[in-house]
């Protein structure tokens, strides 16, 4: 049998064993519990910038793209292009289902896919590898904004 102390605030020091500890009195954030294992996913988004990044303009509001897409753009086609040669300065993420972002430097705040659950867990560690390590991170960005493949050098 193993012995354990145990100290209650405002008690006295009470020595047991592992089956006479008492059970937790906290609950999750908001007194919430969702049998899913977090909470409902939406589409919130990171709003700080990194220290050491500084942001180019601060409008106040949503940023809004200067030019006019290209006929090819506005057939509909939806192309997906890699970048390369790019760090990942930042992480973002939430207690909320398949909700991670990335902050590549030169570029912003970019969110990983989310179609599954390995995809999200695999490229936020990515990500996480590319910024702990400042190595090249190379990626693919499809037509709806996601980030949907990594390479980390």
């Amino acid at each position: 049998m193993i012995s354990v102390r145990q100290q209650t605030p405002g008690a006295e020091d009470v020595t047991g064993s592992w089956g006479t500890a008492t059970a937790p009195t906290l609950g999750p954030p908001n007194g919430v519990i969702e049998s899913t294992g977090g909470n409902a996913m939406n589409e919130e988004k990171p709003t700080l910038t990194p220290p050491s990044v500084t942001a180019t303009s601060d409008t106040g509001g949503d940023a809004a793209p200067t030019l006019s897409p290209s006929a090819t753009a506005e057939s509909g086609a939806g192309v997906g292009a890699w970048l390369s040669n790019k760090r990942v300065s930042a992480l973002w993420s939430i207690n909320q289902n398949r909700n991670s972002w990335v902050y590549i430097a030169g570029v912003g705040w970019k969110k990983l896919a989310n179609n599954s659950d390995t995809a999200i867990v695999a490229l936020t560690t990515l990500a996480a590898h590319a910024k702990q390590s400042q190595t090249n991170y190379n990626y693919r960005e499809e037509s709806d904004g996601l980030i949907h493949e990594t390479y980390v050098w």
